[in-house]
């Protein structure tokens, strides 16, 4: 390690010393007004490699820090939407500046809707309110897929549970060529089975629903969405990849991918199977993160679409998969109660055996007018998914309660096993139009949802109570068939009735209706067989509901502003009836008013948007929560719901903030919310001395949530030196309000949680990215029943690739965790280390791998939960340590030319080769 740090110092040393300079000039056009938001980059003359880039201000002013290196003469570059490509060479100054003085852009005479980037592109272009990353700029192993590609751009984060943030920012849907991948929003296929090299840009803008898109309607969901577009050919192009991998203790995986690309159509097939808890696709160096449990997965699926949102298109897919997986815990709960604590020690295993068939079809025809220059298009749609699963599940649970004094109080011990098979489709149809006005529109549609779940299952449970010497058993067998449909109506229409002001009325009906049948039998101890029906806990059920939910939303443009303020009449009918127990029938009836409202200030560039938003939401009480009946399905939980329960109302305000300094490569983003909700639904439970609790639901005033965040980052870039720094800091303030033994309390819970990334990259002989947070958690009490308590948690994690002789490379993925407050039974810290050492081969189209999973075998499956009640101390099965050998081969064309590796331009290089298309 320390051999790795002294050579990273003498790479990042060796740029000091190099040639520098400042790079200034004004750019306007042929009318002498400065364009602001022009691409400005110098390129080396020997290999189109880019020295720096940057966009002009406001002013047209622009100001590149310039390290050339040994080289003498460069090339410097303009890029604008509606004007001719600007090139120049430029001879390296003696001193530290050179200014170009005012340039002047001419227009493009044929008008076009993609901007021309002469050679090769800068690693980043803004485009009005997208950025759009060259793919090719950001390094790469040979066996890496998408997902490893986004991980390496600035500001792009990727949390343990595969959440996308960007800037601090959900990415809300993962596209391909402007489309889903295998029907999958979050676009986990996409990003576990394309190799990183097929991708030419990466695009972030704010995610739009395809109904938006089509009318051209602003995004107000305060979310990302990011597409990929995949490297082509002038019309047809194929790439793939076949992977395989075996290893100590018999591990292993397989994975095959191919797509074709021909003349707007795609077409992608993919399978795998492993038994190393990849789920979706192959990784040739896992990340540093715990894989809880042992899952052995096999899966195949194809996909085929054509067409993009703006067109005639068809997209359909098909996945079939199959999973066996065992998990084990043990854990040690810390419990308040206002009158006395106990402790609870408990294990846990389960097994699950699974197959699923997930199929899915979209078919949108455009329909244009006559006229071309006419706005008045229209849209047919209609979409369909089906889903059919089968599960087979086993499970088994220890439990020991004790005082905190370490009396005694139960055992607890249960086996629960269970066959399975669900289907639903689902069906959503509509018809949008643009019509003549200036973005008006209508849009009218229906959906439908049918699903059914059919289940035998058995229950075995024993609660041995230690004061009354007592054993509570529950011996039962189910069958169970539910169905269930949703059929909806919804409309809504966009009108100009004064200049930038407009309506927008809307209307959304549903009716569901669900029959739920199970029937239990307990066993009989005089017959020795389950024929005893508990009509306790049996049910023969019908639910409908009906909900009818008229809206209007009034929207005023003002320069870069935009006020909106919109109303919501929902009125609710539900109706239970079950042949069983007459006492769960219930019929009610809601009807309450909703508010919404929104300022939003955008500049005209779209690099600034800021937004201050207003939503009311109303939580209706389920049917679990309205019935008073006990359920005793459960013997340590009986429940029993509330018939007098009003719904719970909560008002959330939240600004937003987002800024990209492009001229200087800096992004800021900041936000805050604040929610206060009245008549919270909560649970209220009253736990006995022999820890049998006994809940019931209430409404209960006082809750309310303030939480905060700030972002910045910074790139930096060179001919060989590419850098990115972002700092964060994230917190929140939870005042929550709880009833437990018919006591209110009230726990206050602040988090503060500052985090430090940083990345860093020479001549694509070394990268080395890290990440530090710290997360302190502070929770009080407004009584004496309960213990203030208070801890932090540190994650640290390292990634680092070295490339060197000419094919081999070395890579590291290492992660450290500790959490101050844990059992005794329970290590804090973790240690988590991946490496792996190969070689490309065949002309770089073959990779062999060495990879060392969890090397030094220190790694846990630790994690702890706090909630106003309770401290929970969790340590899952993981998978562990394992060595293997993984050989991967990649293949395809473009434009005619073999794939070969990700450092090779495949839209034909050279001058003239990039042609950026324009959101």
């Amino acid at each position: 390690m320390k051999k790795l740090l002294f050579f990273s110092f003498l790479l990042i040393s060796s740029t000091l010393f190099a040639q520098k300079f400042s790079l200034e000039g004004i750019v306007k056009d042929q009318d002498s007004t400065s364009l602001e938001g022009a691409t400005v980059y110098v390129q080396s003359i020997s290999d189109s490699v880019p020295m720096s880039y940057g966009i002009t201000n406001k002013k047209g002013e622009f100001s590149l820090q310039v390290n050339a290196e040994n080289d003498k003469k460069a090339i410097f570059n303009i890029a604008y939407l509606g004007y001719k490509p600007y090139t120049k060479e430029i001879y390296v100054p003696n001193g530290d500046q050179l200014n170009l003085g005012v340039i002047t852009l001419e227009n493009q005479v044929e008008e076009l809707n993609e901007i021309s980037v002469v050679g090769k592109a800068p690693p980043v272009v803004i485009k009005k309110d997208t950025i759009e990353y060259n793919a090719d700029s950001f390094k790469t192993m040979p066996n890496d897929m998408v997902e490893d590609l986004l991980r390496k751009l600035p500001g792009v984060e990727i949390d343990m549970d595969g959440g996308i943030t960007y800037n601090g920012i959900e990415v809300e849907a993962i596209n391909v060529d402007g489309m889903e991948f295998f029907g999958d929003r979050r676009g986990d296929v996409a990003l576990k089975n394309i190799p990183s090299n097929a991708v030419s840009k990466v695009q972030v803008t704010d995610y739009k629903t395809d109904t938006q898109k089509f009318t051209g309607e602003e995004s107000d969901s305060g979310t990302k969405e990011i597409n990929l577009k995949i490297k082509k050919g002038k019309n047809r192009a194929y790439f793939g990849d076949v992977n395989v991998g075996y290893g100590t203790d018999e591990k292993y995986q397989a994975n095959a991918n191919l797509f074709q690309l021909i003349e707007g159509k795609q077409l992608g097939v993919i399978m795998g199977t492993n038994n190393i808890n990849m789920t979706r696709g192959f990784n040739s160096l896992p990340d540093a993160t715990a894989s809880t449990g042992y899952i052995e997965s096999d899966f195949i699926g194809a996909n085929f679409a054509k067409g993009k949102w703006n067109e005639t298109r068809i997209n359909a897919d098909y996945r079939y998969s199959a999973q066996n997986t065992d998990r084990a815990q043990k854990s040690y709960s810390e419990n308040f109660l206002p009158d006395f604590n106990y402790i609870t020690n408990s294990n846990s295993s389960s097994y699950n055996d699974s197959d699923s068939h997930n199929a899915g079809s979209e078919l949108r025809f455009l329909i244009k007018p006559k006229n071309e220059a006419s706005r008045k298009h229209v849209r047919v749609s209609n979409r369909t998914r089906f889903n059919a699963s089968n599960n087979d599940t086993f499970s088994t649970t220890d439990r020991i309660s004790e005082y905190e004094n370490g009396d005694l109080v139960s055992k607890y011990f249960s086996t629960n096993s269970s066959s399975s098979s669900n289907y639903s489709i689902e069906n959503d149809f509509n018809v949008a139009s643009r019509l003549g006005g200036r973005r008006d529109f209508l849009v009218i549609g229906f959906n439908t949802n049918f699903d059914k779940q059919d289940s035998e299952g058995s229950n075995y449970s024993r609660n041995e109570l230690e004061s009354s010497a007592e054993d509570i058993i529950q011996d039962q067998v189910s069958t169970t068939n539910n169905s269930g449909s949703r059929i909806g109506f919804y409309g809504r229409w966009s009108k100009e009735i004064l200049p930038d002001f407009r309506i927008i009325p809307g209307y959304h009906a549903t009716v569901n209706t669900q029959v739920d049948e199970k029937s239990i039998y307990d066993f009989n101890e005089d017959t020795q067989e389950f024929d005893s029906f508990n009509d306790k806990i049996s049910i023969d059920s019908r639910y409908v509901s009906t909900t009818v939910s008229p809206s209007l939303r009034l929207r005023y443009d003002h320069n870069d502003f935009r006020f909106e303020i919109g109303a919501t009449h929902t009125n609710t009918f539900r109706k239970y009836t079950d042949n069983i127990i007459e006492a769960r029938n219930f019929k009610n009836d809601f009807q309450y008013l909703t508010y919404n409202g929104r300022i939003r200030y955008r500049d005209e560039k779209g690099y600034k948007n800021i937004s201050l938003n207003y939503r009311q939401n109303v939580d209706l009480p389920n049917v679990n929560q309205l019935q008073p009946i006990a359920n005793v399905s459960n013997i340590t939980n009986i429940v029993t719901g509330n018939p007098d329960l009003k719904p719970g109302v909560s008002h959330n305000l939240d600004f937003g903030y987002q800024n990209n300094l492009a001229a200087n490569k800096i992004s800021l983003s900041a936000g805050a919310e604040a929610t206060f909700v009245n008549d919270k639904i909560i649970n209220s439970t009253i736990t006995d001395a022999d820890l049998i609790r006994y809940t019931t639901f209430e409404n209960i005033d006082g809750d309310y949530t303030f939480s905060g965040n700030a972002g910045i980052s910074k790139s930096f870039l060179n001919k060989k030196t590419n850098y990115n720094i972002s700092l964060r800091l994230n917190g929140d303030y939870r005042n929550i309000r709880s009833i437990q033994n018919a006591i209110k309390f009230t726990a206050k819970t602040n988090t503060l949680r500052p985090s430090l990334s940083f990345s860093y990259s020479y001549d694509k002989k070394i990268e080395i990215s890290s990440s530090y947070s710290y997360g302190l958690t502070n929770t009080t009490y407004n009584t004496d029943a309960f213990n203030d308590n208070d801890f932090f948690v540190q994650n640290l994690r390292l990634e680092s690739s070295v490339f060197f002789l000419k094919d081999a490379f070395f890579t590291n993925k290492l992660s450290y965790r500790y959490n101050s407050r844990v059992g005794d039974d329970f290590d804090g810290a973790a240690i988590f280390w991946n490496a792996g050492l190969g070689m490309t081969m065949f002309e770089k189209k073959a990779t062999l791998t060495l990879v060392g999973y969890d090397f030094l075998g220190k790694n846990n499956g630790f994690n702890r939960s706090v909630t106003e009640t309770s401290i929970r101390d969790v340590e899952n099965m993981i998978l562990e340590q394992y060595f293997m050998v993984t050989f991967v081969y990649k293949f395809g064309k473009f434009a005619g030319q073999n794939m070969m590796d990700g450092r090779r331009d495949f839209r034909g290089g050279g001058r003239g080769g990039f042609r950026g298309r324009r959101n």
